[in-house]
């Protein structure tokens, strides 16, 4: 649903008659996939850095009292 817009733009310049590169469809058929794998690997990549950020919270609270 995010991509539609790029969808719809590339069929009106299609109505044009400015025609895209076939790369460019298969790209936008593969573009959702893409983008729901990298928001899948930022919940892994956030949730490797949980503790770490929560060892350096605790640090920084330890110095401050």
């Amino acid at each position: 649903m995010m991509f539609e817009p790029l969808k719809e733009t590339v069929a009106l310049l299609k109505t044009y008659g400015d025609k895209m590169p076939e790369e460019i469809h298969l790209l936008l058929q593969k573009l959702p996939e893409s983008w729901d794998n990298n928001k899948k690997l930022c919940l892994r990549v956030a949730e490797s850095a949980a503790p770490l950020q929560a060892a350096e919270a605790a640090i920084i609270r330890n110095k401050c009292q």
